[in-house]
């Protein structure tokens, strides 16, 4: 291997792992919020979300690749449950930043007033059974 494919290969592991590293923090700081009472949440929507008893908050960006076969799913269990509200977090970034979001797509699960479960990523099938 010549010092150009070196330079590559050393580029690509810092690459990835950055891309770890961050990784890792973001869930490091979902973890941290489970239990932590949710804070006021502004607009129409942080009202209704304080309002239910046991929410399902999921926040989504156009651009999120993983996030265009979970919205869907979301939204039509939204239909038929008041406490599941689909987000994108571009239409509303102040209950975004309220709760932290630091990635796309998160599910914050949320009950009598606190965090009782964060998720990036796929929901767990177990989390969406719950609101069903």
């Amino acid at each position: 291997m010549g010092t150009f494919g070196i330079v590559v290969a050393a580029v690509a592991i810092g690459f990835f792992a950055l891309m770890m590293g961050m990784q890792l923090v973001i869930r490091s700081r979902a973890e941290a919020l489970k239990g932590t009472a949710v804070p006021e949440l502004p607009g129409g929507i942080g009202k209704r979300i304080a309002a239910s008893k046991h929410a399902l908050v999921y926040f989504f960006s156009l651009q999120c690749g993983a996030c265009r076969t979970i919205t869907p799913r979301v939204r039509e269990l939204g239909k038929s449950n008041p406490g599941v509200f689909a987000i994108d977090i571009m239409q509303d970034m102040g209950v975004a930043k309220a709760l932290r979001v630091m990635a796309t797509p998160s599910t914050i699960e949320i009950e009598a007033g606190k965090v009782v479960g964060y998720h990036i990523g796929l929901i767990p099938d177990e989390v969406m059974a719950r609101f069903r």
